[in-house]
């Protein structure tokens, strides 16, 4: 069972949209900055390079911005023109320059604590899109360590980049809380449940896989979510509930690949339901999502054997051991005719089994072609297949048994025989 998930980094946002309207401190003891002002001409000069950016003009915004760094500014100029270089270069897929920039923005002294927050946020972001998970993880937690309550979009990022770093442990109780948090407001979006999935599975939380799982059913329900969850049914030994998982999607038309439909099968088969077991198969064959290969077609000749439907049975047992040329397909094949009580079929195939080999347990084989000699009257043949059966120490005492049995009624044949002269 694959469990991925995708991480991805959304463009720079501000920090009411990280902190979903949390309070900007992280203690009501910090000093007080004092506000600094954005000129209206240094505005208007930063705004036409923003425009500039946003019409496919990067040069002259590049250009509007070195011109603007000639002039005189106070702080807050400074980190604002650093702001802009930043935007200019993160639009044009310049991220190692865009975070350079933001990085001098976190350089200079008494900037907003607003505009500082919203910076350390993009900067995390950009080292995350940079695949740079060490340094993106550390400025978020820079970040972390400036509002009291950090929102939910925060924590699912320092779980993304715990997991990239295979902090798996780490990562598992960030995106546990901001999907507790989201479920207050709504539903969580469907990665960050795959993230949740996939840190739960690579913690081996099972009993935790299997409730995230669930989530995903009902919330985005797809065959694959479901598959994964029989999955996680079985890997925790309740083979009912892994059962119930499949036949439901399979009910909601949501198993569309052959695997997903042989498992279906397999898992019936594994219940003692053969007859659905087999008409899973049989639906798929009609269907063409199962192919009809050796394989598939044996598979399906057990279902139809074991719902005692042996009509079926020995036609799809003989295609499949047509195809395979499989001494395994034509044991089974004289098995149904043994249930049948057809002895020259049953002796006819496992002949053809036992020469073709790779059986199983050639011993039950021996045994089978055994009890089809005896019952056609072959005794002294049957006598003799027995006596190589019991060559075999799994097999040694049935067909001891046999053998006795068959001298016992030779004795008898031979006594009634003389009796009439």
């Amino acid at each position: 069972m694959i469990l991925a998930v995708t991480i991805v980094a959304t463009p720079i946002i501000s920090v009411a949209q990280a902190a979903e309207g949390s309070s900007s401190d992280a203690s009501t003891n910090k000093r007080v900055r004092r506000t600094q002002t954005l000129r209206p001409e240094i505005y208007e000069k930063l705004e036409a390079a923003r425009v500039h950016a946003d019409e496919g003009r990067p040069t002259e915004a590049l250009n509007a911005l070195a011109a603007l760094e000639k002039r005189k500014r106070n702080s807050y100029e400074q980190a604002m023109t650093y702001n802009m270089y930043a935007y200019v270069y993160f639009n044009q897929d310049q991220l190692d320059k865009a975070a350079q920039a933001y990085e001098q923005v976190l350089a200079v002294n008494n900037v907003p604590e607003s505009l500082e927050q919203t910076t350390q946020y993009s900067l995390a972001k950009l080292y995350l899109m940079s695949d740079k998970y060490e340094k993106a993880i550390s400025a978020l937690n820079k970040w972390f360590a400036m509002v009291a309550e950090p929102g939910s979009e925060a924590f699912i990022l320092r779980a993304q980049m715990n997991f990239q770093l295979e902090k798996y442990a780490e990562a598992l109780p960030d995106v546990q809380k901001a999907i507790t948090m989201k479920k207050e407001q709504g539903n969580p979006p469907e990665n960050w449940l795959l993230l949740e999935r996939a840190a739960l599975y690579q913690n081996k939380d099972f009993k935790g896989l299997a409730r995230c799982l669930q989530d995903l059913v009902v919330l985005y329900p797809k065959g694959e979510y479901w598959v994964q969850l029989a999955a996680v049914y079985s890997e925790l030994g309740q083979p009912k509930k892994e059962l119930s998982a499949l036949e439901t999607a399979y009910d909601q038309k949501l198993l569309t690949r052959e695997n997903e439909r042989i498992n279906l099968a397999q898992a019936l088969l594994a219940q003692d339901v053969p007859f659905k077991a087999a008409m899973v198969i049989k639906t798929g064959m009609d269907e063409g999502v199962i192919e009809l290969s050796a394989r598939n077609l044996s598979l399906l000749g057990d279902a139809w054997m074991l719902a005692k439907e042996y009509d079926k049975a020995i036609d799809i047992m003989g295609k499949a051991a047509e195809k395979s040329q499989s001494g395994k397909d034509y044991y089974k094949l004289a098995q149904i005719h043994t249930e049948r009580q057809e002895w020259q079929l049953a002796l006819n195939n496992v002949d053809k089994a036992i020469k073709l080999g790779e059986l199983n347990s050639p011993s039950q084989a021996l045994i089978l072609k055994g009890l089809a000699l005896y019952n056609l009257k072959e005794l002294d043949h049957a006598a003799a297949v027995f006596a190589d059966a019991a060559e075999y120490p799994e097999a040694s005492a049935a067909a001891q048994q046999w053998g006795a049995y068959i001298d016992s009624e030779r004795k008898r044949l031979e006594y009634m025989a003389s009796s009439e002269i």
